[in-house]
């Protein structure tokens, strides 16, 4: 196993903030609001898990580390790296005083459950028996696709669903499908039967495309946007984000698996690392498990296209999807006791 998965790993996914003002040392505290939003210092947030910070940069760029983990924030950014792999805060980290703030729903509901999944009390650590697969797309709608090579996302969602299902079924996880043929579920409908099935995990698989840009590449993982933060691709602010969704109820559980998926998917693969990011996708925000909705590759990609088109790499893609749902599991279990 690489250092990047067997370390832990955070990055941001918040919207830039109006360069907050210089303060003297003196005007340090440990909280702060900044245009409405709760903030905590760094050094606290952190120091009471253990670890220390230091500024690189000062003013500027800031370090904070245990033995095993290292972790870069910057002011104005909502980029984090932690041992390498990108994670994304709903809000950019701000320098006041002689430190550096983040804000508190980062602090609690991002780095803590990633961190210190047992220092998490609410919600309690779930249950993980019944795992829902959702195959992305269906029927009608072909998902993204690449013309040229005349591949269609829809069916290779289908096929590493399945490859997936049976490596699950291996570890003694009750497996339920979305869709098990090429049919269209819509995406309510997609929510309704996890929740009917009382999934414990939500994986819904999908494969990413870009118009105009044929070298992106990589994978990302995206899990529901906290309430009150904006979602990774949000610029601005709306009323949709104060709304509390059935979503939000494991949004904790949501970091932490979601940082489990996408280290085994960037560690096992070796894809290009586009982050751990938020979304308040349909699916996300209606499934009342824990939920994740991974982009496994770009089929806009002509190189990355050529490989997921392959049978062996899409039992790779599921060798990780299930090796990040077995790292999941030892971490929930390990907050249990």
């Amino acid at each position: 196993m690489s250092a990047v998965l067997s370390a832990l790993i955070f990055v941001f996914a918040g919207t830039a903030c109006a360069s907050p003002e210089r303060h003297s040392a003196a005007s340090t505290v440990a909280h702060i609001k900044v245009a409405g939003v709760d903030y905590v210092d760094i050094r606290i947030a952190f120091g009471r898990l253990g670890f220390k910070a230091v500024w690189v940069e000062r003013e500027k760029r800031m370090r904070i580390h245990s033995d095993k983990v290292e972790i870069y924030t910057e002011d104005g950014k909502r980029d984090v790296t932690v041992n390498g792999l990108r994670v994304l805060m709903g809000e950019p980290a701000v320098f006041r005083g002689n430190t550096l703030y983040i804000s508190r729903i980062d602090a609690d509901a991002l780095f803590l459950p990633i961190l210190s999944p047992s220092s998490v009390k609410t919600p309690p650590a779930p249950a993980l028996r019944v795992i829902v697969l959702d195959p992305g797309h269906g029927g009608q709608d072909a998902g993204t696709q690449n013309k040229a090579l005349k591949l269609d996302e829809k069916n290779f969602t289908l096929d590493v669903a399945k490859r997936l299902r049976v490596l699950l079924e291996k570890q003694g996880f009750k497996v339920v499908m979305t869709r098990t043929d090429d049919r269209f579920i819509p995406l309510a409908g997609r929510a309704e039967i996890a929740n009917r099935a009382e999934a414990d995990l939500f994986i819904s698989i999908h494969f990413n495309a870009v118009g105009g840009a044929p070298a992106v590449n990589g994978s990302e993982t995206y899990v529901m946007t906290p309430q009150f933060h904006r979602s990774t691709g949000s610029p601005l602010r709306d009323p949709s984000d104060s709304v509390a969704n059935p979503g939000n109820f494991n949004d904790p559980w949501n970091a932490l698996l979601g940082y489990h998926m996408q280290a085994q998917m960037v560690g096992r693969l070796g894809t290009f690392d586009r982050g751990l990011k938020r979304a308040r996708f349909a699916v996300l925000r209606l499934v009342k498990s824990p939920a994740v909705l991974v982009e496994a590759g770009y089929l806009s990609n002509e190189a990355e296209a050529k490989k997921i088109a392959t049978s062996a790499y899409r039992a790779e893609i599921a060798e990780a999807l299930a090796q990040g749902v077995s790292s999941y599991a030892l971490a929930i279990t390990t907050a249990k006791r």
